[in-house]
């Protein structure tokens, strides 16, 4: 349906997109909302994004993990006013069972952009690691008419 906000995308077609993104802002609800830029991989088969959280010592991010596991995921590309995709995703947000990390990171790997540990402002050391994924319970996505 195309209405002044772009086209209604298909499952098919926020599936490809995230298939192909790789990055978005990861939102947590609570009080005080928070949101955080994330690289991620979509895994097709599960319906589920999986992402590696870095965490530090006093990590806000594992704080909003363990008090509101309901996320949104938004990701979007934007070149010109005509030429434009977004798309929303939510549900649960888990850790990776550790029998399963393997499997997450060969989800992760080949789809995420990578973000380099250096960015994290700590060595490498301190820094924590752990896999977790948004089990997808609600997806949309909106884009530009094509026959504009």
């Amino acid at each position: 349906m195309i209405d002044e906000f772009g086209v209604e995308m298909s499952d098919a077609e926020v599936g490809a997109f995230l298939d192909q993104r790789g990055d978005g802002v990861l939102a947590f609800g609570g009080e005080f909302g928070y949101a955080l830029p994330m690289s991620f991989g979509y895994d097709p088969a599960a319906n589920r994004c999986v992402f590696q959280f870095v965490f530090g010592p006093e990590s806000e991010k594992r704080a909003h993990i363990e008090a509101d596991r309901d996320v949104t995921l938004v990701s979007y590309e934007w070149d010109r006013p005509l030429d434009w995709r977004s798309v929303v995703v939510s549900g649960p947000l888990r850790p990776v069972e550790d029998v399963e990390t393997v499997a997450a990171s060969e989800v992760f790997a080949p789809r995420a952009t990578a973000i380099p540990l250096s960015g994290f402002g700590r060595p490498v050391d301190e820094l924590e690691p752990e896999w977790y994924e948004l089990d997808i319970a609600e997806m949309s996505g909106r884009q530009a008419p094509r026959d504009v």
